[in-house]
Protein backbone atom coordinates (compact mmCIF):
# COMPACT_ATOMS: atom_id res chain seq x y z
CA UNK A 1 0.00 0.00 0.00
CA UNK A 2 1.24 3.24 -1.25
CA UNK A 3 1.93 6.31 1.61
CA UNK A 4 -1.28 8.32 0.05
CA UNK A 5 -3.81 5.64 -0.26
CA UNK A 6 -2.35 4.50 3.43
CA UNK A 7 -3.38 8.39 4.59
CA UNK A 8 -6.35 8.42 2.97
CA UNK A 9 -7.56 5.06 4.13
CA UNK A 10 -6.33 6.18 7.67
CA UNK A 11 -8.23 9.55 7.50
CA UNK A 12 -11.56 7.31 6.46
CA UNK A 13 -11.15 5.70 9.10
CA UNK A 14 -10.67 8.29 11.62
CA UNK A 15 -13.53 10.25 10.13
CA UNK A 16 -15.70 7.37 10.46
CA UNK A 17 -14.44 6.87 14.46
CA UNK A 18 -15.93 10.00 14.84
CA UNK A 19 -19.30 9.97 12.83
CA UNK A 20 -19.91 6.58 15.28
CA UNK A 21 -18.60 8.32 18.86
CA UNK A 22 -21.22 11.52 17.57
CA UNK A 23 -24.22 9.39 16.96
CA UNK A 24 -23.30 6.97 19.78
CA UNK A 25 -22.44 9.73 22.29
CA UNK A 26 -24.24 13.42 21.18
CA UNK A 27 -24.28 14.63 24.39
CA UNK A 28 -20.23 14.43 24.91
CA UNK A 29 -19.64 16.00 21.55
CA UNK A 30 -21.99 18.92 22.75
CA UNK A 31 -20.13 19.27 26.11
CA UNK A 32 -16.71 19.30 24.18
CA UNK A 33 -18.12 22.28 22.23
CA UNK A 34 -19.53 23.85 25.51
CA UNK A 35 -15.82 23.61 27.41
CA UNK A 36 -14.13 24.74 24.01
CA UNK A 37 -15.64 28.04 23.48
CA UNK A 38 -15.56 28.82 27.40
CA UNK A 39 -12.07 28.42 28.32
CA UNK A 40 -10.60 31.30 26.37
CA UNK A 41 -9.90 34.01 28.96
CA UNK A 42 -10.92 31.71 31.70
CA UNK A 43 -7.93 33.70 33.24
CA UNK A 44 -9.48 37.49 33.45
CA UNK A 45 -9.75 39.55 36.39
CA UNK A 46 -13.07 40.71 37.43
CA UNK A 47 -13.70 43.29 34.60
CA UNK A 48 -16.02 43.96 31.58
CA UNK A 49 -19.65 43.84 31.49
CA UNK A 50 -21.25 43.21 34.89
CA UNK A 51 -17.92 43.60 36.41
CA UNK A 52 -19.93 45.28 39.55
CA UNK A 53 -22.03 42.23 40.25
CA UNK A 54 -19.25 39.17 39.85
CA UNK A 55 -17.03 41.87 42.10
CA UNK A 56 -19.77 41.57 45.43
CA UNK A 57 -20.10 37.55 44.55
CA UNK A 58 -16.04 37.35 44.33
CA UNK A 59 -15.66 39.17 47.28
CA UNK A 60 -18.69 37.38 49.21
CA UNK A 61 -15.89 34.39 48.24
CA UNK A 62 -12.59 36.14 48.82
CA UNK A 63 -14.20 37.20 52.77
CA UNK A 64 -15.43 34.06 53.51
CA UNK A 65 -11.96 32.63 53.04
CA UNK A 66 -9.95 35.54 54.64
CA UNK A 67 -12.41 35.73 57.41
CA UNK A 68 -13.67 32.46 58.39
CA UNK A 69 -16.20 30.21 56.33
CA UNK A 70 -19.45 31.17 58.31
CA UNK A 71 -21.95 30.41 55.04
CA UNK A 72 -24.87 32.91 57.61
CA UNK A 73 -22.83 35.66 57.61
CA UNK A 74 -21.60 36.98 53.86
CA UNK A 75 -19.29 40.18 53.96
CA UNK A 76 -19.00 42.83 51.18
CA UNK A 77 -16.37 44.80 50.59
CA UNK A 78 -17.94 48.72 50.90
CA UNK A 79 -19.22 48.13 54.46
CA UNK A 80 -16.95 50.52 55.49
CA UNK A 81 -15.30 49.78 58.99
CA UNK A 82 -17.93 47.77 59.85
CA UNK A 83 -17.84 43.69 59.16
CA UNK A 84 -19.97 44.13 56.39
CA UNK A 85 -22.28 41.28 56.95
CA UNK A 86 -24.74 41.95 54.31
CA UNK A 87 -28.54 41.57 53.32
CA UNK A 88 -28.22 39.25 50.14
CA UNK A 89 -29.12 35.53 48.58
CA UNK A 90 -28.11 32.29 49.42
CA UNK A 91 -24.34 32.67 48.89
CA UNK A 92 -23.26 28.98 48.44
CA UNK A 93 -22.12 29.86 45.29
CA UNK A 94 -19.50 32.41 46.98
CA UNK A 95 -19.24 29.91 49.81
CA UNK A 96 -17.81 26.43 47.47
CA UNK A 97 -15.54 29.14 45.69
CA UNK A 98 -13.81 29.74 48.73
CA UNK A 99 -13.70 26.09 50.06
CA UNK A 100 -11.69 25.57 46.43
CA UNK A 101 -10.06 28.21 47.42
CA UNK A 102 -8.64 26.92 50.95
CA UNK A 103 -7.18 23.99 48.44
CA UNK A 104 -5.82 26.03 45.03
CA UNK A 105 -5.48 29.51 46.37
CA UNK A 106 -7.17 32.79 45.46
CA UNK A 107 -8.10 33.33 41.89
CA UNK A 108 -11.43 33.84 39.66
CA UNK A 109 -10.19 31.21 37.51
CA UNK A 110 -12.04 28.78 40.04
CA UNK A 111 -14.91 30.61 40.02
CA UNK A 112 -14.80 30.91 36.43
CA UNK A 113 -14.07 27.21 36.30
CA UNK A 114 -17.64 26.40 38.59
CA UNK A 115 -19.39 28.39 36.71
CA UNK A 116 -18.73 26.26 33.60
CA UNK A 117 -19.09 22.92 35.55
CA UNK A 118 -22.80 24.17 36.42
CA UNK A 119 -23.31 24.82 33.02
CA UNK A 120 -21.97 21.48 31.86
CA UNK A 121 -24.76 19.88 34.43
CA UNK A 122 -27.23 22.13 33.08
CA UNK A 123 -26.67 21.12 29.42
CA UNK A 124 -26.19 17.39 30.29
CA UNK A 125 -29.52 17.35 32.08
CA UNK A 126 -31.89 19.68 29.88
CA UNK A 127 -30.45 17.09 27.02
CA UNK A 128 -31.93 14.00 29.61
CA UNK A 129 -35.12 16.25 29.90
CA UNK A 130 -35.74 16.65 26.46
CA UNK A 131 -35.50 13.25 25.64
CA UNK A 132 -37.98 12.62 27.67
CA UNK A 133 -40.75 14.69 27.14
CA UNK A 134 -39.93 14.88 23.14
CA UNK A 135 -36.51 12.98 21.70
CA UNK A 136 -33.41 13.05 21.38
CA UNK A 137 -33.42 15.10 18.14
CA UNK A 138 -35.13 17.65 19.51
CA UNK A 139 -32.57 17.39 22.76
CA UNK A 140 -29.64 17.67 20.40
CA UNK A 141 -30.51 20.90 18.79
CA UNK A 142 -32.09 22.17 22.02
CA UNK A 143 -28.74 21.70 23.71
CA UNK A 144 -27.27 23.29 20.66
CA UNK A 145 -28.30 25.97 21.09
CA UNK A 146 -28.48 26.39 24.78
CA UNK A 147 -24.69 25.85 24.32
CA UNK A 148 -23.80 28.70 21.51
CA UNK A 149 -26.16 31.45 22.18
CA UNK A 150 -23.97 34.41 23.26
CA UNK A 151 -25.32 35.66 26.59
CA UNK A 152 -25.30 31.81 27.74
CA UNK A 153 -21.98 31.21 26.55
CA UNK A 154 -20.76 34.60 28.69
CA UNK A 155 -22.80 34.31 32.01
CA UNK A 156 -21.68 30.62 31.88
CA UNK A 157 -18.18 31.63 32.70
CA UNK A 158 -18.71 35.15 34.84
CA UNK A 159 -18.10 35.11 38.20
CA UNK A 160 -21.97 35.48 39.60
CA UNK A 161 -24.40 32.46 40.49
CA UNK A 162 -26.40 32.44 36.76
CA UNK A 163 -24.60 29.02 36.32
CA UNK A 164 -25.98 27.64 39.07
CA UNK A 165 -28.88 28.82 38.62
CA UNK A 166 -29.54 27.29 35.73
CA UNK A 167 -28.06 23.90 36.71
CA UNK A 168 -30.88 24.08 39.57
CA UNK A 169 -33.77 25.24 37.64
CA UNK A 170 -33.24 22.09 35.25
CA UNK A 171 -32.66 19.35 37.74
CA UNK A 172 -35.50 20.50 39.59
CA UNK A 173 -37.33 19.88 36.66
CA UNK A 174 -36.06 17.16 36.06
CA UNK A 175 -35.77 15.08 38.57
CA UNK A 176 -39.80 15.90 39.53
CA UNK A 177 -40.59 14.69 36.04
CA UNK A 178 -38.77 11.60 37.05
CA UNK A 179 -40.64 11.66 40.42
CA UNK A 180 -44.01 11.63 38.21
CA UNK A 181 -42.97 8.72 36.50
CA UNK A 182 -41.61 6.54 39.05
CA UNK A 183 -43.15 7.75 42.85
CA UNK A 184 -39.77 7.48 44.08
CA UNK A 185 -39.11 9.68 46.67
CA UNK A 186 -35.91 10.26 45.91
CA UNK A 187 -36.40 11.68 42.75
CA UNK A 188 -38.50 14.08 44.76
CA UNK A 189 -36.07 14.88 47.15
CA UNK A 190 -33.50 15.72 44.76
CA UNK A 191 -36.19 17.92 42.94
CA UNK A 192 -37.71 19.43 46.37
CA UNK A 193 -33.35 20.01 46.90
CA UNK A 194 -32.76 21.82 43.61
CA UNK A 195 -36.19 24.04 43.74
CA UNK A 196 -34.97 25.01 47.20
CA UNK A 197 -31.71 26.16 46.12
CA UNK A 198 -32.71 27.84 42.86
CA UNK A 199 -34.80 29.72 45.12
CA UNK A 200 -32.48 30.51 47.89
CA UNK A 201 -29.87 32.06 44.61
CA UNK A 202 -33.00 33.75 43.38
CA UNK A 203 -36.43 34.39 44.43
CA UNK A 204 -38.10 34.37 41.76
CA UNK A 205 -38.11 30.82 40.98
CA UNK A 206 -41.01 30.31 43.36
CA UNK A 207 -42.79 31.08 39.85
CA UNK A 208 -41.16 30.28 37.22
CA UNK A 209 -40.58 26.64 38.40
CA UNK A 210 -43.16 26.76 40.68
CA UNK A 211 -46.12 27.27 37.81
CA UNK A 212 -44.27 24.57 35.77
CA UNK A 213 -43.79 22.03 38.14
CA UNK A 214 -47.56 22.39 39.30
CA UNK A 215 -48.58 21.85 35.53
CA UNK A 216 -46.65 18.51 35.39
CA UNK A 217 -48.56 17.78 38.42
CA UNK A 218 -51.52 18.69 37.48
CA UNK A 219 -50.77 16.36 34.30
CA UNK A 220 -51.08 12.99 36.60
CA UNK A 221 -52.95 13.74 38.72
CA UNK A 222 -55.45 16.40 38.05
CA UNK A 223 -58.10 17.54 40.68
CA UNK A 224 -55.95 15.32 42.74
CA UNK A 225 -52.98 17.38 43.01
CA UNK A 226 -54.34 19.21 46.38
CA UNK A 227 -54.70 16.13 48.02
CA UNK A 228 -51.24 14.73 47.63
CA UNK A 229 -49.67 14.61 50.68
CA UNK A 230 -45.89 14.30 49.52
CA UNK A 231 -46.48 17.51 47.28
CA UNK A 232 -47.58 19.37 50.02
CA UNK A 233 -45.03 18.35 51.40
CA UNK A 234 -42.38 19.28 48.92
CA UNK A 235 -43.97 22.70 48.50
CA UNK A 236 -43.35 23.24 52.23
CA UNK A 237 -39.94 22.66 52.84
CA UNK A 238 -39.03 24.91 49.81
CA UNK A 239 -41.07 27.85 51.37
CA UNK A 240 -39.78 27.36 54.89
CA UNK A 241 -36.06 27.13 53.27
CA UNK A 242 -36.93 30.55 51.45
CA UNK A 243 -38.77 32.15 54.03
CA UNK A 244 -35.67 31.24 56.73
CA UNK A 245 -32.77 32.68 54.59
CA UNK A 246 -34.28 36.04 53.85
CA UNK A 247 -35.71 36.49 57.31
CA UNK A 248 -32.55 36.32 58.71
CA UNK A 249 -30.85 37.97 55.64
CA UNK A 250 -33.10 40.89 56.68
CA UNK A 251 -31.89 40.56 60.03
CA UNK A 252 -28.39 41.22 58.51
CA UNK A 253 -29.49 44.44 56.99
CA UNK A 254 -31.21 45.60 59.96
CA UNK A 255 -27.94 44.90 62.20
CA UNK A 256 -24.89 46.40 59.63
CA UNK A 257 -27.10 48.56 57.42
CA UNK A 258 -25.65 46.92 54.25
CA UNK A 259 -27.93 45.24 51.60
CA UNK A 260 -28.73 44.49 47.87
CA UNK A 261 -31.81 46.11 48.05
CA UNK A 262 -34.53 42.80 48.33
CA UNK A 263 -36.50 43.99 50.81
CA UNK A 264 -34.27 47.13 51.90
CA UNK A 265 -32.65 50.12 50.56
CA UNK A 266 -33.14 52.85 48.61
CA UNK A 267 -33.08 50.34 45.07
CA UNK A 268 -36.39 50.59 43.74
CA UNK A 269 -37.18 46.92 42.16
CA UNK A 270 -40.92 47.24 41.79
CA UNK A 271 -41.75 50.42 39.67
CA UNK A 272 -44.54 48.85 38.18
CA UNK A 273 -45.35 52.09 36.07
CA UNK A 274 -42.89 51.20 33.60
CA UNK A 275 -44.70 47.85 32.76
CA UNK A 276 -47.28 49.82 31.13
CA UNK A 277 -44.82 51.74 29.09
CA UNK A 278 -43.86 50.91 25.80
CA UNK A 279 -40.21 51.53 26.75
CA UNK A 280 -40.29 48.70 28.50
CA UNK A 281 -41.46 45.96 26.49
CA UNK A 282 -39.26 47.10 23.65
CA UNK A 283 -36.23 47.13 25.47
CA UNK A 284 -36.97 43.66 27.13
CA UNK A 285 -37.69 42.21 23.97
CA UNK A 286 -35.17 43.94 21.41
CA UNK A 287 -32.73 42.68 24.15
CA UNK A 288 -33.69 39.56 23.95
CA UNK A 289 -34.27 38.83 20.59
CA UNK A 290 -30.39 40.61 19.73
CA UNK A 291 -28.17 39.69 22.43
CA UNK A 292 -29.79 36.38 23.31
CA UNK A 293 -31.37 35.13 20.46
CA UNK A 294 -28.67 36.59 18.44
CA UNK A 295 -31.29 37.71 15.78
CA UNK A 296 -31.39 35.18 13.73
CA UNK A 297 -32.18 32.63 16.18
CA UNK A 298 -35.52 34.22 16.97
CA UNK A 299 -37.57 33.06 13.38
CA UNK A 300 -35.93 29.89 14.45
CA UNK A 301 -37.71 30.20 17.90
CA UNK A 302 -40.63 31.32 16.36
CA UNK A 303 -40.85 28.66 13.58
CA UNK A 304 -40.70 26.12 16.95
CA UNK A 305 -43.39 28.07 19.17
CA UNK A 306 -45.77 27.05 16.01
CA UNK A 307 -45.15 23.67 15.71
CA UNK A 308 -48.01 20.83 16.39
CA UNK A 309 -47.71 20.06 20.40
CA UNK A 310 -48.05 16.24 20.49
CA UNK A 311 -48.46 15.80 24.43
CA UNK A 312 -50.26 17.45 27.04
CA UNK A 313 -46.86 17.13 29.10
CA UNK A 314 -45.30 19.16 25.80
CA UNK A 315 -47.11 22.20 26.95
CA UNK A 316 -44.84 22.62 29.97
CA UNK A 317 -42.40 24.27 27.54
CA UNK A 318 -45.11 26.74 26.63
CA UNK A 319 -46.01 27.61 30.44
CA UNK A 320 -42.73 27.59 31.27
CA UNK A 321 -41.90 30.94 28.96
CA UNK A 322 -44.87 32.60 30.11
CA UNK A 323 -43.81 32.11 33.91
CA UNK A 324 -40.57 33.79 33.12
CA UNK A 325 -42.24 36.96 31.17
CA UNK A 326 -44.74 37.04 34.52
CA UNK A 327 -41.49 37.26 36.54
CA UNK A 328 -40.18 40.03 34.41
CA UNK A 329 -43.47 42.07 35.43
CA UNK A 330 -43.14 41.06 39.16
CA UNK A 331 -39.87 42.85 39.46
CA UNK A 332 -40.11 45.05 36.50
CA UNK A 333 -36.86 47.31 37.06
CA UNK A 334 -34.32 44.73 37.88
CA UNK A 335 -35.57 42.80 34.82
CA UNK A 336 -35.10 46.01 33.02
CA UNK A 337 -31.56 46.92 34.56
CA UNK A 338 -29.92 43.12 34.17
CA UNK A 339 -29.85 41.24 30.95
CA UNK A 340 -29.18 38.12 32.78
CA UNK A 341 -32.88 37.84 34.31
CA UNK A 342 -33.75 37.24 31.00
CA UNK A 343 -31.32 33.62 31.00
CA UNK A 344 -34.14 31.64 32.47
CA UNK A 345 -35.99 32.19 29.66
CA UNK A 346 -33.77 30.75 27.57
CA UNK A 347 -34.35 27.16 29.04
CA UNK A 348 -37.55 26.54 27.07
CA UNK A 349 -36.38 28.58 24.61
CA UNK A 350 -34.27 26.38 23.02
CA UNK A 351 -36.28 23.62 22.99
CA UNK A 352 -38.42 25.59 20.52
CA UNK A 353 -35.62 26.11 18.62
CA UNK A 354 -34.58 22.45 18.89
CA UNK A 355 -38.34 21.50 17.39
CA UNK A 356 -37.67 23.62 14.60
CA UNK A 357 -34.87 22.43 13.58
CA UNK A 358 -35.86 18.88 14.14
CA UNK A 359 -39.00 19.37 11.89
CA UNK A 360 -37.45 20.73 9.46
CA UNK A 361 -33.78 18.71 9.00
CA UNK A 362 -35.72 15.25 9.00
CA UNK A 363 -35.03 13.49 6.25
CA UNK A 364 -38.46 12.62 5.25
CA UNK A 365 -39.74 15.86 5.57
CA UNK A 366 -40.69 17.44 2.57
CA UNK A 367 -40.03 20.90 2.86
CA UNK A 368 -36.90 21.30 1.31
CA UNK A 369 -37.15 25.10 0.60
CA UNK A 370 -37.86 25.39 4.05
CA UNK A 371 -34.94 23.70 5.70
CA UNK A 372 -32.76 25.72 3.37
CA UNK A 373 -34.19 28.61 5.15
CA UNK A 374 -33.35 26.69 8.60
CA UNK A 375 -29.85 26.33 7.22
CA UNK A 376 -29.27 30.11 6.42
CA UNK A 377 -31.02 31.11 9.78
CA UNK A 378 -28.77 28.70 11.91
CA UNK A 379 -25.51 30.22 9.98
CA UNK A 380 -26.37 33.66 10.64
CA UNK A 381 -26.95 32.96 14.41
CA UNK A 382 -23.40 31.32 14.74
CA UNK A 383 -21.92 35.16 12.76
CA UNK A 384 -23.91 36.94 14.80
CA UNK A 385 -23.70 35.65 18.22
CA UNK A 386 -19.86 35.20 17.83
CA UNK A 387 -19.28 39.03 16.61
CA UNK A 388 -21.80 39.89 19.51
CA UNK A 389 -19.84 37.48 21.95
CA UNK A 390 -16.80 38.85 20.63
CA UNK A 391 -17.12 42.84 20.65
CA UNK A 392 -19.84 43.37 22.95
CA UNK A 393 -18.97 41.27 25.60
CA UNK A 394 -14.84 39.69 25.53
CA UNK A 395 -13.48 42.61 24.16
CA UNK A 396 -14.28 44.31 27.32
CA UNK A 397 -12.20 41.83 29.03
CA UNK A 398 -9.22 42.70 28.07
CA UNK A 399 -6.64 44.24 30.85
CA UNK A 400 -5.30 46.80 28.65
CA UNK A 401 -9.04 48.22 27.64
CA UNK A 402 -10.09 48.31 31.52
CA UNK A 403 -9.50 51.67 33.11
CA UNK A 404 -10.69 50.70 36.58
CA UNK A 405 -7.98 47.77 36.51
CA UNK A 406 -5.68 50.41 36.11
CA UNK A 407 -6.30 52.55 38.57
CA UNK A 408 -6.83 49.58 41.07
CA UNK A 409 -3.34 48.77 40.08
CA UNK A 410 -2.32 52.14 41.38
CA UNK A 411 -4.67 51.84 44.13
CA UNK A 412 -2.43 48.93 45.17
CA UNK A 413 0.93 50.37 44.73
CA UNK A 414 0.48 53.53 46.38
CA UNK A 415 -2.30 52.44 49.00
CA UNK A 416 -1.74 50.28 52.71
CA UNK A 417 -3.08 47.06 52.05
CA UNK A 418 -5.16 47.62 55.75
CA UNK A 419 -6.35 51.18 54.90
CA UNK A 420 -10.08 52.19 54.51
CA UNK A 421 -10.38 53.92 51.47
CA UNK A 422 -13.40 56.23 49.92
CA UNK A 423 -14.12 54.97 46.25
CA UNK A 424 -15.98 57.74 44.29
CA UNK A 425 -17.23 54.84 41.69
CA UNK A 426 -21.11 54.97 42.86
CA UNK A 427 -22.53 51.97 43.59
CA UNK A 428 -19.78 49.56 41.64
CA UNK A 429 -17.37 47.58 43.82
CA UNK A 430 -14.95 46.37 40.91
CA UNK A 431 -12.19 49.22 42.11
CA UNK A 432 -12.94 47.86 46.25
CA UNK A 433 -12.50 44.09 44.67
CA UNK A 434 -9.67 44.56 42.14
CA UNK A 435 -7.53 46.78 44.32
CA UNK A 436 -8.12 44.37 47.48
CA UNK A 437 -8.89 46.98 49.62
CA UNK A 438 -12.35 47.84 51.73
CA UNK A 439 -14.32 50.74 52.35
CA UNK A 440 -16.76 52.99 51.49
CA UNK A 441 -18.28 53.42 48.04
CA UNK A 442 -19.41 57.30 46.98
CA UNK A 443 -20.81 58.72 44.14
CA UNK A 444 -18.62 62.27 42.29
CA UNK A 445 -21.30 64.64 43.60
CA UNK A 446 -20.64 63.43 46.98
CA UNK A 447 -17.18 63.90 47.23
CA UNK A 448 -18.14 67.29 49.90
CA UNK A 449 -15.82 68.54 53.05
CA UNK A 450 -18.83 67.06 55.63
CA UNK A 451 -19.25 63.46 53.55
CA UNK A 452 -15.40 62.67 53.34
CA UNK A 453 -14.44 64.10 57.01
CA UNK A 454 -17.73 61.68 58.76
CA UNK A 455 -15.93 58.82 57.30
CA UNK A 456 -12.60 59.76 58.07
CA UNK A 457 -13.52 59.88 61.24
CA UNK A 458 -14.97 56.11 61.15
CA UNK A 459 -11.23 55.75 59.44
CA UNK A 460 -10.97 56.27 56.35
CA UNK A 461 -7.47 56.81 54.71
CA UNK A 462 -7.71 58.04 51.25
CA UNK A 463 -10.19 58.82 48.95
CA UNK A 464 -9.52 57.60 44.84
CA UNK A 465 -11.54 57.58 41.81
CA UNK A 466 -11.10 58.49 37.89
CA UNK A 467 -12.08 61.67 36.21
CA UNK A 468 -12.75 59.09 33.38
CA UNK A 469 -15.43 57.27 34.67
CA UNK A 470 -17.95 57.30 37.37
CA UNK A 471 -19.03 53.33 37.40
CA UNK A 472 -17.22 50.46 35.13
CA UNK A 473 -20.31 50.78 32.97
CA UNK A 474 -20.50 54.42 33.31
CA UNK A 475 -17.99 56.76 31.30
CA UNK A 476 -19.70 59.86 32.06
CA UNK A 477 -18.66 62.28 34.23
CA UNK A 478 -19.70 65.74 34.18
CA UNK A 479 -17.45 68.91 34.31
CA UNK A 480 -19.27 70.23 37.73
CA UNK A 481 -18.82 67.23 39.70
CA UNK A 482 -15.00 67.24 38.13
CA UNK A 483 -14.51 70.69 39.37
CA UNK A 484 -16.24 69.89 43.17
CA UNK A 485 -13.73 67.13 43.20
CA UNK A 486 -10.40 69.11 42.09
CA UNK A 487 -11.93 71.59 44.56
CA UNK A 488 -11.45 69.21 47.57
CA UNK A 489 -8.13 67.43 46.23
CA UNK A 490 -6.31 70.67 46.25
CA UNK A 491 -7.20 70.85 49.82
CA UNK A 492 -4.99 67.51 50.61
CA UNK A 493 -1.82 65.75 50.00
CA UNK A 494 -1.84 63.56 46.55
CA UNK A 495 -0.30 60.80 46.16
CA UNK A 496 -1.73 60.39 42.82
CA UNK A 497 -3.37 62.64 40.06
CA UNK A 498 -3.45 63.27 37.01
CA UNK A 499 -5.99 64.25 34.13
CA UNK A 500 -6.88 60.26 34.47
CA UNK A 501 -7.23 59.22 37.95
CA UNK A 502 -6.89 60.46 41.97
CA UNK A 503 -5.48 59.05 45.23
CA UNK A 504 -5.91 61.97 48.07
CA UNK A 505 -3.86 61.09 51.59
CA UNK A 506 -6.70 62.12 53.88
CA UNK A 507 -5.86 63.46 57.55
Amino acid sequence: MSLPEFLQKTGSMQNNLIKNSFQKSPIFFLLTLAIAIRIYNINSPIIGIHSWRQSDTAAIARNFYENGFNLFYPQIDWGGNSPGYCETEFPIYSFIVALIYKVFGVSEFWGRLLSIICFLVASYFLYQFVSKILDKKVAFWSSLFFIILPLNTYYSRTFQPESMLLMCSILGVYYFNNWLESEKWRDLMLSGSFVALACLIKVLPIIYLGIPLFYLAWTKFGIRVFSQLSLWIYSIFILVSVVLWYYHAHQLFLEYGNTFGFWSGSTNRYNYNIVLTLHFWTEILFRTAVRHFAIFGLPIFLLGLFTTRKSSKEYVLDIWLVSVILTWILVPVTSLVHEYYQLQFMLPGVVFMGKACSQYFDKNAQKVNQRKIIVVLLCLTLAAGSVIYSIDYMFKERIDKSAVFQLAEQVKQNTEPDSLIIASTGSDPTLLYLSHRKGWLVNHSDVTEENILYRVNLGAKYLVGSFNFAESYNFVVDDNQKQKVNSFLNKYPNTLKDSMNFIAKLP
